[in-house]
């Protein structure tokens, strides 16, 4: 069973499984196999999700720019520019 963080879209949770979870919040709100109030409740729920979505969806864009940033640089014959240690850890180890 999912923890309550987990359920609310919490870090624990995949971006895959926040999306099933999220289709599975409208199938139930849609075939009104829930009231008001539990619609309710799953609907802030879904939102939540949708959020945390949105967030890793904007951090694997911005991931994918620099990635492709580097690789031009590097085809260019450029060094790549000095990064952070929050970006450090992103990042997979070198090869070597």
């Amino acid at each position: 069973m999912a923890s309550e963080r987990g359920q609310t879209g919490g870090a624990t949770d995949s971006f895959e499984t926040m999306l099933e979870q999220i289709e599975a919040i409208v199938e139930r709100i849609e075939r009104g196999e829930v009231g008001l109030e539990q619609a309710l409740a799953e609907h802030e729920r879904g939102v939540r999700m949708i959020r945390a979505c949105r967030e890793i969806l904007q951090m694997a864009e911005q991931r994918v720019e620099t990635l492709n940033k580097d690789l031009e640089r590097s085809e260019a014959g450029q060094p790549r520019p000095a990064q952070n240690d929050e970006d450090e850890d992103d990042r997979e180890p070198a090869p070597f």
